[in-house]
């Protein structure tokens, strides 16, 4: 008696839920079959609720909600479930798909396949960028045609995927063995965003100008590169003194002799007292006054072989006048033609960074450190 009892209630409720849907009252009467027992229709009303919303959230919370109420495995779960996943993909469309959304839209491919719609799943698929599932699901829903076209693009995808990596490997390789001038080449020429600023990176960092701090063995220098040193407000080495024209003074090689002569600068160069025309050879040392007020002396380096140093304005430089040769077996420092500062080393010995070995001529990025062994200590460091 008491089962039947509750068995009545439970239909008198129901009967009460049937009469709250046909007022319109959609809400109550989804509280009140779920009361009765029945989910089923309880789920079917908040499909009806869900469907009568214009807010897509609001939608969407009634659609999860049937889907959670409906039985698992019942007609009523398998049309939440339908209801939910197509709303998915109607809202997705035309939207940037975020991490969020992409695993909607997987779930929603899942579900669409597991009630026996690929083609919809498909597009779920393919809108959340699974390729895999997408493939799955057409090849279920017989479109021979729309599968060969995603396997042959999918194949495309791959082979560009795997040159951009052979390219930033390539690159790679050739940064770390010291060929930065072909990787800026190569990387600069490609069609891939990521490669060409990968080349830019690298070509920022190059060594630019006639100016370069290095330290030797330790011993920190500035050196001037090329075959003549010019000194002035504008110049190689630049001098901030309104005494001194914006060039005024160049210091080269003359055969075996060093000399300096004055650029027929405003203000002149005195040496001993008296105008310099024409050259003066350094020899052991030299000192002259430049406009008259500042000094500077030149005299043979005993940093590097054959270079001089220049003393000047509180600072000291070392000028090579040609290659720089760094007393380290062959080892040198050149500029390119393309204005790449480059190590020559003609093996001789081989210069390493860190463990590897590097290629015989070294185009040079500020922060390299060389050895002449293998895992060594620093011999050369490139400062900038």
């Amino acid at each position: 008696m008491r089962l039947f009892g509750r068995k009545l209630g439970f239909a008198r409720i129901a009967q009460q839920a049937r009469a709250a849907e046909l007022r319109g009252e959609l809400g109550q009467a989804a509280a009140l079959f779920a009361q009765a027992g029945r989910l089923d229709e309880a789920s079917r009303v908040m499909l009806l609720r869900g469907d009568g919303e214009m807010d897509p959230a609001a939608r969407l919370r009634h659609y999860v909600q049937a889907l959670a109420t409906a039985p698992p495995g019942s007609d009523a779960h398998t049309h939440a479930r339908r209801k939910h996943a197509l709303f998915i993909l109607a809202v997705a469309a035309g939207e940037t798909v975020t991490p969020a959304l992409r695993q909607d839209l997987l779930q929603a491919g899942r579900d669409l396949e597991a009630i026996g719609e690929p083609d919809k799943a498909a597009e779920a698929y393919a809108r959340a960028g699974d390729v895999e599932g997408e493939a799955r699901a057409l090849a279920r829903s017989g479109d021979v045609d729309k599968l060969d076209a995603l396997l042959l693009g999918q194949q495309g995808r791959d082979r560009e995927t795997l040159a951009r990596r052979e390219a930033h490997e390539e690159i790679v390789a050739l940064v770390a063995s010291g060929r930065r001038r072909e990787a800026v080449a190569m990387a600069l020429t490609s069609g891939d965003d990521a490669v060409r600023e990968r080349g830019r990176g690298v070509e920022a960092r190059r060594v630019a100008g006639d100016l370069v701090t290095v330290s030797l063995g330790g011993r920190e220098m500035r050196i001037v590169l090329g075959t003549e040193v010019i000194v002035g407000r504008v110049a190689a080495i630049a001098v901030a003194s309104a005494a001194l024209s914006r060039q005024h003074l160049t210091i080269a090689r003359r055969g075996d002799d060093v000399v300096v002569r004055d650029l027929g600068s405003r203000n002149g160069t005195l040496l001993r007292g008296l105008a310099l025309v024409g050259e003066a050879v350094v020899g052991d040392a030299i000192e002259v006054r430049l406009g008259k007020e500042v000094p500077l002396v030149v005299r043979p380096s005993t940093e590097l072989p054959g270079a001089v140093a220049l003393e000047i304005a509180g600072a000291r430089y070392v000028a090579p006048l040609g290659p720089a040769r760094l007393g380290v077996g062959a080892w040198r420092l050149e500029r390119g033609e393309d204005g790449w500062l480059e190590l020559a080393t003609d093996d001789d010995p081989p210069a390493f960074a860190g463990t590897l070995r590097l290629a015989p001529r070294v185009t040079l990025l500020r922060g390299d450190a060389m050895s002449q062994e293998r895992g060594g200590l620093a011999v050369l460091r490139v400062e900038g």
